[in-house]
Parts: structure tokens; C-alpha cells; sequence
């Protein structure tokens, strides 16, 4: 257990409530306002943990004292951060209540939190999630069938849609989660982190997007086809016309085990020398 009770204090006082906690979540998915390029989301980290010194000190000076603690550099993942908050809100109730908590204690056990979660936490929001959440749009714009062309596309509606529900679908369930999960598991930072599975949640997603990018592959030659021989001059005819793209979905894929980081780069790349092939031909 973090801290240790003294002989003689027994530990009552001011306790957090779940709304106290609820404060601190909604507060917290404006970590990124705050941002500096001195403390990065220290500022944030300090908004956001208000409610919890306002409920635990009484007094500005208190306040003042415990809000300084935390003013400092701290930077992690933003989807991520609500689990740091909530183990901090548990150590700032146990010295509220008298319990031997240093202020470098809890100083150390925001670090040590913060970088795995931003290692664990970039590679799935970022580089993955992101990514997937956009091509969730583009394909579920590409099913739709095509719009009158007397009246207003609405098909560009659903790709900014969807990619957003996609997105937010798997990243509102940790910011909502975060801080009573970080607040419960605060003696426990190692089961914390073990329990999120961000790993396994990665490599999903990573097989999610590289289906969908098949599909999307698939929709895009099959419309290609199509349209190749409009003159009906042969199959000859049409895998020349969609050289190009197979040529660029090789090298995408023979990019993505090169550079596995870099998928939405490579694929961009891929479907610009495709198009630029493609138009000389």
C-alpha cells in the first residue's frame, strides 16, 4: 500500500464522492487547452484535479499549497490521463486524511504511470485507431450508393461521421473509465496498467485495419475494372490500366513490414505514385 498511517491519527477526515470523481472526469477532456511547451499538460493535470482539492483542504492557503503540487511538467496520452488523475485524487485523500504521503511520493507515482501509458497509448490512438477510424469513413462513404446529381451529396457527411463514432466508440471508454478505475486500483499500478490490455487492444485494431484496407483495395480496383476498357479492347488492355495500382498496393505492403509505424504515410505515398503512374499511361 502507498503511505503509511502514523500511530495515533486514525485516519478520518474528508473523503472524495463519485461526483467529486465525475468533476474530475469531465474536467479532464480538456487536458489538451491548458498545453504548454514547458509543462505540457501539467497546467491541465492541475484544472483537472481541482474539485478534488477543493473537496480534501479546506482553506485557500491549503488549496493553494496542494494545487502548486501539481502545476509542475507532466505529459502522457490525453485518452489515457484520467487513470493518472484518479490514483493522484486517492494518494491526495489519504494525506488529506492524515496518512504519511510525501509530496515527492506522489510526484513518482505520476511519472511512473504517465510514461508507459504514453507508450502504450500513442502507438493505439495515434497510429492505429486513428488511422482506422478514417478508413472506416471512406469505405462506408464508398458502399453508399451515388447521390442524385440534382440535389446535395450527403454521402460527404458520413465519412466525417463515422470516423468520429469509430474513434470515440473505443477512446470515450477509457476517458470515461479512467479516473474511478485509477482511483480504485491506486495501490496497485501494475494491475492497473495490466488491466487496460493495451497491447492486445493494439494488434485488434492493427488486424482491423489491414482488412479494411483490403476491402478498400478490393472496392477501389473492382470500380477500376469497371471502367478500364470502356472501348472493349481486352483484358490486355485492362491490367495495364491497373498495373499501376497493384505496383502500389505491393509496395504499400512491402512499405508496411519495412516501416510498420508508418502506415498512413506509406499508403499515401502508395496511392499518389499510383495515380501519377496511372495518369501517364
Amino acid at each position: 500500500m502507498i503511505g503509511t498511517q502514523p500511530a495515533g491519527i486514525p485516519g478520518s477526515g474528508p473523503a472524495l464522492r463519485g461526483r467529486d470523481l465525475a468533476k474530475v472526469t469531465s474536467r479532464s477532456l480538456y487536458l489538451q487547452a491548458l498545453f504548454s511547451a514547458q509543462r505540457q499538460q501539467g497546467l491541465g493535470f492541475a484544472f483537472a484535479l481541482i474539485p478534488v482539492i477543493r473537496r480534501l483542504y479546506s482553506g485557500a492557503e491549503e488549496q493553494g499549497k496542494a494545487l502548486t503540487r501539481h502545476l509542475g511538467f507532466f505529459g502522457t496520452h490525453p485518452v489515457l490521463a484520467g487513470y493518472v488523475l484518479g490514483v493522484v485524487a486517492r494518494l491526495e485523500e489519504r494525506r488529506a486524511r492524515g496518512i504519511t504521503i510525501e509530496e515527492t511520493q506522489i510526484e513518482d507515482v505520476k511519472r511512473a504511470l504517465a510514461s508507459p501509458l504514453a507508450a502504450f497509448g500513442d502507438p493505439l490512438f495515434w497510429v492505429t485507431l486513428r488511422p482506422l477510424a478514417g478508413l472506416v469513413g471512406i469505405l462506408g462513404m464508398g458502399i453508399l450508393p451515388l447521390a442524385n446529381p440534382w440535389g446535395p451529396d450527403l454521402r460527404v457527411l458520413v465519412c466525417p461521421l463515422l470516423a468520429l463514432l469509430t474513434y470515440n466508440a473505443v477512446a470515450l471508454r477509457f476517458r470515461i473509465a479512467g479516473v474511478p478505475r485509477g482511483y480504485a486500483l491506486a495501490d496497485d499500478p501494475g494491475k492497473l496498467l495490466h488491466s487496460l490490455k493495451l497491447a492486445t487492444l493494439t494488434r485488434v485494431l492493427e488486424r482491423s485495419s489491414a482488412f479494411g484496407f483490403g476491402v478498400l483495395v478490393v472496392l477501389t480496383l473492382s470500380v477500376l475494372a469497371r471502367s478500364a476498357d470502356p472501348a472493349s479492347q481486352g483484358l490486355a488492355h485492362i491490367a495495364f490500366v491497373l498495373a499501376p495500382f497493384v505496383l502500389g498496393f505491393l509496395a504499400a505492403a512491402f512499405g508496411l513490414k519495412r516501416w510498420p509505424g508508418r502506415g498512413v504515410e506509406i499508403a499515401l505515398a502508395a496511392a499518389l505514385v499510383a495515380l501519377a503512374l496511372s495518369t501517364r499511361v
